[in-house]
C-alpha cells in the first residue's frame, strides 16, 4: 500500500509541475551577499531567514501562493512567480507587494542584467515578456504564432540571450519505430526512441535587447513529461526535465541526450551565474558544477517520518553553498563540495 501511495504522489507531482501548480512546501532564494534567505510557498507566507543561523527572523503574509522567487541584484527586492502565473515585486525588508504583473508565468531571471522573463500563454499565440527585475518595467516582448507553445524558457546569466523550447509536435518527416534494437541500452536506447516516435520539437534563441531571433533548431527531442527548466552552459543550452531525460543543444544546433545523476527532478535551481545547477527528488539530490558537468549526489541525512518529503526548489550562493527547499517545509543546506550539511525547519 505504501508503494502505491508513493507512486500516486509521483504521478500527481509530475502533473502539477507541468500545470504550474504548487508542489507543496517552499521555494527559496538567497541574497546576492549570501547573508539572507527568503522562502515562500503554498501557505502564502514569506519567510526571512538568517543564512548564518538559519533562524526565521520575519514572517509576512503575501496572500499569493509562490512557485519561485529571486532577489534583485542589490538585494533590496524580490521577484516571485505566483500560482496564478503572475510576477510579484516584493520589498525584501517589509514583505510588501509593490507591484503585480499578470500573465507572466514560468519566471526566468538574469540578475546582473536586471532582467526577468515571464510567459503570457495567449490563446492566439504565446508571448514571452521581458521586464526589469528592479521595478517590473516592460522591456521587450517576443511573440509566437498560434500553435507554437512554449514548453520552457531560460535567460542566459548575462541576460543577453533567451532560449525557448517549444512543445513537441507530430512530424511526418520523423519515422515511427517502436522496436528498440537489442544492442542499444541506456541513453542510446532513449535516443533511438526519441528519433523514432514521429515527433520533433524546436529550440530557439533570441536576442533580449530587441527580441530578434538568433537561431531556430529542429530537434528529435520529445520527452513524455513536461516541467522543464532551461540553463546555459556557455554556448550550450540545457533543457532539464522532471523525468531526467535531458537535452543539450550546442551552438551548431547539435543535440545530445544526458541525465543528471539522480532520479526525478521535482525541484531544480541554479546559482546566479549558472555555474552550479542543483536538482532533486525524494530526500536526495545532485549538485552539478556546470563547467565540466561534475556531479555529486547527496542524501538528506535526517529523513522525516510519515509522508514523503520532496525537493521543490534550489538556490546557490556565490560561494557555492546550496539550499534546497522541500515539501516538508524544510531547507536543506548543501556544502560547496556538493555534500549534505544540515536541515532546518521553516515555520
Amino acid at each position: 500500500m505504501k508503494r502505491l501511495l508513493v507512486a500516486g504522489v509521483a504521478v500527481m507531482l509530475a502533473f502539477w509541475g507541468s500545470a504550474a501548480s504548487p508542489l507543496g512546501g517552499l521555494a527559496v532564494a538567497v541574497s546576492p551577499d549570501g547573508k539572507k534567505l527568503m522562502s515562500a510557498g503554498d501557505n502564502r507566507t514569506l519567510y526571512t531567514i538568517d543564512a548564518a543561523t538559519m533562524e526565521v527572523t520575519a514572517r509576512h503574509w503575501l496572500g499569493d501562493g509562490i512557485l519561485a522567487l529571486s532577489f534583485t541584484s542589490d538585494g533590496s527586492r524580490l521577484v516571485a512567480e505566483s500560482t496564478d502565473e503572475a510576477l510579484l515585486l516584493i520589498d525584501a525588508n517589509s514583505g510588501a507587494v509593490i507591484k503585480k504583473e499578470d500573465k507572466a508565468g514560468r519566471m526566468s531571471t538574469a540578475l546582473t542584467a536586471d532582467l526577468v522573463a515571464g510567459l503570457n500563454p495567449h490563446y492566439n499565440g504565446h508571448i514571452v515578456r521581458l521586464f526589469a527585475m528592479s521595478d517590473l518595467t516592460p522591456k521587450t516582448s517576443i511573440s509566437f504564432v498560434k500553435g507554437d507553445k512554449v514548453a520552457a524558457m531560460g535567460l542566459s546569466p548575462d541576460g543577453k540571450r533567451l532560449a525557448v523550447w517549444l512543445d513537441p509536435v507530430s512530424d511526418d518527416t520523423e519515422p515511427v519505430n517502436r522496436t528498440v534494437p537489442a544492442d542499444k541500452k541506456g541513453l542510446e536506447a532513449d535516443e533511438f526512441k526519441q528519433k523514432n516516435d514521429g515527433k520533433t520539437s524546436r529550440v530557439l534563441l533570441f536576442n533580449t535587447a530587441d527580441g530578434s531571433k538568433i537561431a531556430d533548431y529542429k530537434t528529435f527531442y520529445s520527452p513524455s513529461s513536461s516541467g522543464a527548466t532551461i540553463f546555459f552552459q556557455g554556448e550550450n543550452v540545457l533543457i532539464v526535465t522532471y523525468s531526467n531525460l535531458n537535452l543539450k543543444v550546442d551552438a551548431k544546433g547539435e543535440c545530445t541526450l544526458f541525465k543528471l545523476e539522480g532520479s526525478f527532478n521535482y525541484g531544480l535551481g541554479a546559482s546566479a551565474d549558472q555555474q552550479v545547477v542543483m536538482g532533486g527528488g525524494l530526500a536526495a539530490g545532485v549538485y552539478v558544477k556546470m563547467a565540466r558537468m561534475e556531479q555529486v549526489k547527496f542524501q538528506v541525512g535526517d529523513r522525516l517520518p510519515g509522508w514523503p518529503e520532496y525537493f521543490k526548489s534550489f538556490a546557490v550562493d556565490a560561494s557555492g553553498i546550496g539550499y534546497g527547499a522541500t515539501s516538508g517545509y524544510r531547507i536543506i543546506r548543501v556544502r560547496p563540495d556538493g555534500t549534505f550539511d544540515k536541515s532546518f525547519p521553516v515555520f
